[in-house]
């Protein structure tokens, strides 16, 4: 029996594993994923990273990431719906859905 959409994505746990640099979350499905830092950094979904109204956003432009931009420094539930980001260089204005957090997991790889 396939297992209902939302549970691919409704998180249970989210945590950090800092000798991979990488975000942990376990799905209610029973999948786990690492994502790491870096590609996190990149996918925010802000205006100033991804873009707004037909501009660029931050990465467009230039996607090398400077000191602490993918140093995660804090993570936070936003809702029932997604998570909030905040990187060392004081960046946190991204919010990544659920459904976005999943997507990521899977282009990162399944552990």
């Amino acid at each position: 029996m396939p297992i209902p959409a939302p549970d691919r994505t409704r998180p249970l746990r989210f945590d950090y594993d800092e000798p991979h640099r990488a975000l942990l979350v376990e799905w209610a499905d029973g999948t786990s994923h690492h994502i790491p830092f870096a590609v996190l950094r990149r996918a925010c979904p802000c205006a100033v990273c991804a873009g707004e109204m037909g501009l660029p956003g931050r990465f467009a432009a230039d996607a090398e990431l400077g000191a602490g931009e993918d140093d995660l420094a804090d993570i936070g539930l936003v809702g029932a719906y997604g998570l909030n980001a905040v990187w060392a260089d004081g960046h946190s204005t991204g919010i990544y859905t659920f459904e976005r957090l999943r997507e990521l997991g899977e282009r990162t790889g399944v552990t």
